[in-house]
């Protein structure tokens, strides 16, 4: 497989999946990539999973008629709604994203641990299953944060500040510290989840995910500069523009994030 894969396709609602592009291109700079971020369409937190499913196959088809070899779902939502039947009509590799809420509970056993997501992603069974099977129902608060990606899209600091002050407020005030990012969305902004607390311990799904797309394709390293074209839905210059700077920013920083 490794030999015919040359492009990869990355989709998200909007800018949240240009988080984990910007370290999947680093780690893996043997393939180009097509970015799509379909802002004409977001958010997509709070639509039906028929609609996720039925956006999210029109991108695998733009996708395919691009070339791509494979195609990460960067979004947790439509991980959450779409994964299961893409994979089951396509017969390309199809990768979603997980909320790493497994690695949050078990190496902080006992201690109540904050899931930040889009309703979507909280009530799918996929959720519900992974919740169950670590026994972490007593655990896990369930954080819904519908509206804040599209906050994020519009390049609103001030109005994501005060989406979630109240929230940083009342879990620093309960001495809840352990923080599962579950939109792809919110690590676009991961300091202000410090405001409160800066001790919190961060955890995301990136990097599982990039470790999985590597073995699974079995991809040689390649010394080269991977090349990412940009596809915006209804993105203006200005929304292009963000996106390069989201694309090129510093992607994590290692003493504020737990692997």
């Amino acid at each position: 497989m490794s030999s015919k894969i040359k492009t990869i396709g990355v989709m998200d609602s909007g800018f949240g999946g240009l988080s984990v592009l910007s370290e999947l291109a680093n780690s893996l700079p043997s393939v180009d990539y097509i970015y799509y971020g379909d802002l004409k369409n977001s958010p997509y937190g709070k639509k039906s999973r028929q609609d996720v499913l039925q956006l999210s196959e029109e991108i695998i088809q733009f996708f395919i008629h691009e070339g791509v070899s494979a195609v990460l779902l960067a979004c947790n939502t439509a991980t959450s709604a779409a994964a299961t039947e893409l994979r089951s009509r396509y017969n390309i590799p199809i990768f979603g994203m997980e909320p790493a809420i497994k690695p949050a509970v078990l190496e902080n056993q006992g201690e109540k641990v904050a899931v930040f997501a889009t309703s979507l992603t909280l009530k799918e069974e996929k959720f519900n299953r992974l919740e169950k099977s670590l026994h972490a129902g007593h655990v896990i608060e369930q954080i819904n944060c519908d509206g804040l990606a599209n906050l994020i899209d519009s390049d609103d600091i001030p109005s994501c500040i005060d989406f979630l002050d109240p929230i940083l407020k009342e879990l620093c005030d309960r001495n809840i510290n352990n923080f599962v990012l579950g939109c792809t969305h919110y690590l676009l902004i991961r300091p202000l989840f410090y405001k409160y607390n800066d001790n919190i311990k961060i955890y995301d799904g990136n990097e599982g995910t990039i470790r999985h797309i590597i073995s699974s394709l079995s991809i040689p390293e390649v010394e080269r500069e991977s090349r990412i074209e940009l596809f915006l839905n209804g993105g203006t210059d200005d929304d292009f523009q963000i996106a390069y700077r989201f694309l090129n920013a510093n992607p994590r920083e290692d003493k504020k994030y737990v692997k």
